[in-house]
This record gives structure tokens, C-alpha cells and sequence, in this order.
């Protein structure tokens, strides 16, 4: 009796356990057969035939198309099988009743199969045949035509189990020998198409209808000119900056009167501008330091971002941005002054150290590097962006552009022109970088220049929308605006003279890095400003950290001021006091080197003035499976 009743009980739990699992929603196709022709006018009309097994409470089936720009779906209708025979079914966007069917969105098509009191279906086998077709699928190209379309929807709920295609051409179209009427595949998965390829020709009269992927007159125009525009751009930098000497090497440092020769016979600031071609933060740093070596000036390092500064001479006998630079650091007539006492005294109106030196020094500049004017580069990027704008105000207004791409191509290529612009200054400023490095400087260019010509050769693929004349204009101004943006940022401003001038001091700034990696280098501590001004200070650190117990640092004294630099020609170069590296470093000695520049970059950087502005806190999509027409989804609902 008891197993009796363990029996029963397993039963009972069995079938209330099979309930639940019976009433899941699970979908397939036993077979989908497709029947399609393609007309003499380009127009292919399906008749799609889906045998469907429902299992679960579904509503009925229903079939996304996935149509795209210049394609065209025309219905025909939707019927059922019932007794052996096609019942036609009943339009209605309600769907109240069984057979009802409706587009519930655009391409949308869905039909009732089972109302919602009913009972699940289970396993329950059902046939549609869905009527229509297709118009614009078609790509031309300059070989001829080409029939690229997912014959599946690949979007669904479940795997077609069989699937059988019947493709018949019109007489006005001939395939190639590759071509079969028939096809067919076996377990098709979720997600997976069946896309046919056919290359066709057409031997009829007339034109048929289809989507031209040829370029248009004005896209190869502005492929010509983009790509030749660029080239001779390119041609252009690279013999101009050959001709002047810059791919050169750097000449050999031969021996301290060699430096003497190029390096120590310019003050340090002017070194400084020379060699990057630029005035900054650190030639305020390379000026202060030559007027303490001078004994212009005492400073004393409170902290590596504090400095005390004392005026030694009488500051009538200074001179251009010398006393300029002086008159704002001493202000009201004062001899004294420091970090504090600066940010204090302008933090209403702004102190830049940087501006108050930049006309003198660049007139010192001028006269040692003369420069060879070319206009080229910068009248062309400023015409090229003004056309780029203007055009695409104009595509927008008139309703042409698409916003997402006019923003992309807006704002992508002032991102691009913005990184070209930058890298190009560093290039410029570098002098032993060679060819290669300017090619990859010209990485931002070159990307804008291809990602333009990639967008105008394909970009019917993309999403077969012709682009205007107006909008293929803009994409070419706007590329090339990047390019001459990325050059004339790259290009020497100076004549070949000029140019060998910057080439023996970057040839001196190679030889003071490669001694501080050494442990006995061949340096003076006179010659200290002249390091700072080639922006060696944290390798004279890393110097000092290294040697900081060896005898060589402990030969000097921790001096609160370099006092004992000179940059008298002719000490600078008799002098033998060999190289401490200021006895500290990061490891302590207030007059360490890398402290003093810290302290006198403080300085440097000014008073930035107060800011006025402030601020405040407070789906899914069908697949074509890479064909080029067709595809969408289907299942259930």
C-alpha cells in the first residue's frame, strides 16, 4: 500500500511539474520555402512560405523586413493554410480575431494565431505564406549589376530546421556560370541568414531599377583632389624641410670651446627659445638663473614651490625684457620679493612672467634665427575651414545634411586639426627627430585625409543615401584644412642658417643628457642655466639622487643661492670647477638643482587671473547578416 501511494504521489508531482514546462513559449521552423523572381524592372517578389511550431502561449507569428533608403516594400498578402488549402487572412491592425493581421510599426508585419483564453499551443504546427515585393535592391557597379540579398530573416526566435530557395530570372537578366535556380540549407540558428550573391548583366531594354554605387562625377573629383592635394602637400614639406637642413644630423660636440662657439656665447634664455622655437615658462626659469649667475640676483629656496628673490643691482641698469620682467617681479620700487608676496600682489588682474618677455626675447630671437615667411599653410587652413563651415551650415539649413554625420565631419575635424596641430609643434620644436618621425607626426592628417576618402567611396554602403555636391565639398575642405593645419604647424619657420644654429644646440642638449647619465660627467656647475634652459633639470636631479654620498657631490657646499655661477665667456670656458650637481637633488641641499628650478618655475607660471564663469551640479535592431537588402526578423509575439 505504501509504494501504492509513493507511486501516485510521483504521479501527481510529475504532471504538476509537466504543466509549467509545458507552458513555456518555444518557436521554430519545420521548413521555410521561398520562392522568388526578379523582374525585368529590377523588382523581386517573393512568395515565402513558413512552416511554423509553436509550443506555449504565443499570440501568433509576425516577420520584421529590414528595408533601407531608395528600397521599396509593396505588400500582396498574407494567408494561412487550412484543410489542404490557403485561406487568405484578414488585414486588420486590431488583431481581435484569429487571422487578423496588421503592421503594428512600418515594417512590422504581425498576425493573430491564437486568442488569449485559449489553451497554449502545444507543438502545434502552422503554415503562412506571406506575398511581396521588393524594389531598389539591386547595386550597380561598374561591371554591372549585382543581386546581394539575405533570403532569411535572421532575427528570430528559433532555427529553421529546412530551408529551400527557388530563384528564377527574368530572360532580361543573364548570371554568371555559377548560378543554380534552386538552394537550400539545413539548421539554420537563430541569428544566422542565407545572403545570395549573383553578379548580373542585363540584356534587356530599358533601365532597370537599382541603387548606383558608382561614384558620382563630384566624388571622383574631390577623391582626385583630396588625395593629390595631400600628396603634394606632403612632397612639399619634406623638400622644403630637406632643403633647409632639417633631416640632417647633428653635428659632433667637440670640446668645451666648441660649446663655447654655439652654446655659451648666447644668454640662456635665448638658448632656450632658440632650441625648441618657443617662448614658455622655461625661458623665464633659463633668464632668472642667468641673472643670479650674473649676480643680478639672490634667491633663497623656502620650499621646492617658494622662492625669496633680492635685487642686487640698481634696476636702471637693466635693460628690454630684463627690466620689464624685474619692474613686475619687484613691484612698487621694492628690492625683496617671493612666490607669496607675487601671487598676492595680482591675484585681482594676473601676472604672466611668459608675455613680459615674449617681444624682447622674440626680437633677440628673430635676429639670431631669421625666419623664411610662407603663408601657404595658414591661409590655407583658414580658407579651407571657412568654405568646410560655411558649406555645412548651408546642407543643414537646406535640410541636405544628416546631423549626425554633419556634426561628425564639424566637429571630428576640428578634433583632428586641434591633435594635428599639436603633434606638428612638437615635431617642429625637436630637431633630431628625422623623416620617419614626420610621417608620424602626420598620422592626424593622413587619418582625416583617409577617413574621407573611405566615406566618399562608400558611403552608398553605408547607408545609400547620395551625398550633394555641397556636402562632398565640405568633407574635402575640411579633410585638407587638416592637413594644412598638421603641416604648417610641422614646417621650420627659419632659413637653412637658422636651422644649423638649432641643430648645433640640440646637438649640445644631446651631449649634456648623455653625460648626466654618466657618473663622472663633463660638465661645469657653470653651466647651470644653460642646463635649465634645455629642460635638464630632473636629469641634474636624478643625477645628484644617484651620487648624493659619492665624493664628487661632497665637494660643494649646500649654498642657499648659486651665487658662484658665471656665464662670462671666458670663465665659462677656462674655469675648472668640474661638475657636484649642486650637492642634493631630490636628496636634500637647499640649493639643489632640480629645488631651485621647481621653485623658480613657481614664478614662472604667474597668477592666473579669477575665473568669471562657475559652474554647478544639479531596443533591439534586425540584422541583414551582410547582404545587401533584405533579411529583418521574424517569430512571435
Amino acid at each position: 500500500m505504501i509504494r501504492l501511494h509513493f507511486t501516485l504521489f510521483s504521479l501527481v508531482l510529475l504532471l504538476g511539474l509537466a504543466r509549467p514546462a509545458h507552458a513555456q513559449r518555444q518557436l521554430h521552423w519545420d521548413r521555410l520555402d521561398v520562392q522568388a523572381t526578379l523582374d525585368a524592372d529590377g523588382t523581386l517578389t517573393i512568395v515565402e512560405t513558413q512552416t511554423m511550431v509553436f509550443d506555449g502561449d504565443w499570440n501568433g507569428g509576425e516577420r520584421i523586413f529590414n528595408i533601407r533608403p531608395h528600397q521599396t516594400l509593396r505588400w500582396h498578402g498574407l494567408l494561412r493554410e487550412q484543410n489542404g488549402g490557403w485561406r487568405q487572412m484578414t488585414e486588420d491592425a486590431a488583431l481581435d480575431d484569429i487571422d487578423d493581421y496588421g503592421w503594428t510599426e512600418p515594417h512590422r508585419l504581425r498576425w493573430r494565431s491564437r486568442m488569449p483564453g485559449d489553451p497554449p499551443f502545444a507543438r502545434t504546427v502552422l503554415r503562412y505564406r506571406l506575398h511581396y515585393s521588393l524594389s531598389g535592391i539591386l547595386l550597380k557597379n561598374e561591371d554591372g549589376y549585382v543581386l546581394d540579398h539575405d533570403f532569411v530573416f535572421p532575427d528570430r526566435d528559433g532555427e529553421i530546421r529546412a530551408f529551400r530557395l527557388q530563384l528564377t530570372l527574368d530572360p532580361a537578366w543573364e548570371a554568371g556560370s555559377g548560378f543554380r535556380t534552386t538552394y537550400s540549407a539545413d539548421r539554420l540558428p537563430a541569428g544566422d541568414g542565407f545572403v545570395l550573391t549573383v553578379p548580373l548583366q542585363f540584356v534587356g531594354t530599358g533601365e532597370p531599377a537599382a541603387l548606383d554605387t558608382t561614384l558620382s562625377p563630384v566624388g571622383i573629383r574631390a577623391l582626385q583632389m583630396l588625395l593629390g592635394v595631400t600628396l603634394a602637400a606632403v612632397a612639399w614639406l619634406f623638400v622644403r624641410e630637406t632643403s633647409r637642413g632639417r633631416f640632417a644630423a647633428l653635428p659632433m660636440v667637440e670640446d668645451d670651446a666648441w660649446l663655447q662657439r654655439h652654446v655659451f656665447v648666447h644668454p640662456a634664455e635665448v638658448v632656450a627659445a632658440a632650441w625648441d622655437d618657443g617662448i614658455g615658462s622655461t625661458e623665464v626659469v633659463a633668464l632668472l638663473a642667468r641673472l643670479e649667475a650674473e649676480g643680478k640676483l639672490e634667491s633663497d629656496i623656502t620650499s621646492r614651490s617658494s622662492m625669496s628673490l633680492r635685487l642686487k643691482v640698481d634696476r636702471d641698469t637693466l635693460e628690454g625684457y630684463e627690466r620689464q620682467l624685474i619692474e613686475k617681479l619687484f613691484f612698487n620700487g621694492r628690492i625683496k620679493t617671493n612666490t607669496d608676496l607675487v601671487k598676492q600682489h595680482y591675484r585681482e588682474k594676473g601676472f604672466n612672467p611668459v608675455y613680459e618677455i615674449r617681444s624682447g626675447l622674440g626680437a633677440r630671437l628673430d635676429a639670431l634665427l631669421p625666419t623664411a615667411k610662407t603663408f601657404i599653410p595658414g591661409v590655407a587652413t583658414g580658407a579651407l575651414l571657412l568654405l568646410a563651415a560655411v558649406l555645412l551650415v548651408i546642407e543643414f539649413v537646406a535640410g541636405r545634411g544628416e546631423p549626425g554625420a554633419t556634426a561628425a565631419v564639424g566637429f571630428g575635424g576640428l578634433f583632428l586639426m586641434g591633435v594635428g596641430a599639436g603633434v606638428g609643434h612638437g615635431f617642429r620644436g625637436a630637431l633630431h627627430r628625422g623623416p620617419l618621425a614626420a610621417l608620424l607626426t602626420l598620422a592626424p592628417a593622413l587619418a582625416a585625409v583617409g577617413l574621407a576618402a573611405w566615406f566618399l567611396r562608400s558611403h552608398v554602403a553605408l547607408d545609400y543615401e547620395p551625398l550633394s555636391p555641397g556636402f562632398v565639398t565640405a568633407i574635402t575642405a575640411m579633410a585638407l584644412a587638416v592637413v594644412f593645419a598638421t603641416i604648417g604647424s610641422m614646417r621650420t619657420r627659419q632659413k637653412a642658417e637658422a636651422v644649423a644654429v638649432r641643430k648645433r644646440l640640440a646637438a649640445a642638449r644631446a651631449f649634456f643628457a648623455r653625460e648626466l647619465a654618466s657618473d663622472r660627467p663633463a660638465l661645469r656647475d657653470e653651466w647651470f642655466p644653460w642646463l635649465l634652459a634645455f629642460g635638464l633639470g630632473d636629469k641634474m636631479d636624478d643625477w645628484s639622487v644617484r651620487h648624493r654620498d659619492s665624493p664628487v657631490a661632497s665637494t660643494s657646499s649646500h649654498t642657499t643661492s648659486p651665487s658662484s655661477w658665471t656665464s662670462s665667456s671666458s670663465e665659462s670656458s677656462s674655469t675648472s670647477g668640474g661638475w657636484t650637481g649642486f650637492a642634493g637633488g631630490r636628496s636634500g641641499g637647499a640649493g639643489a638643482s632640480a629645488s631651485w628650478a621647481m621653485a623658480a618655475g613657481s614664478i614662472a607660471a604667474g597668477v592666473s587671473p579669477p575665473s568669471s564663469s562657475s559652474s554647478s551640479g544639479g531596443g533591439g535592431s534586425s540584422s541583414s547578416s551582410g547582404g545587401s537588402s533584405g533579411g529583418g526578423g521574424g517569430g512571435g509575439w
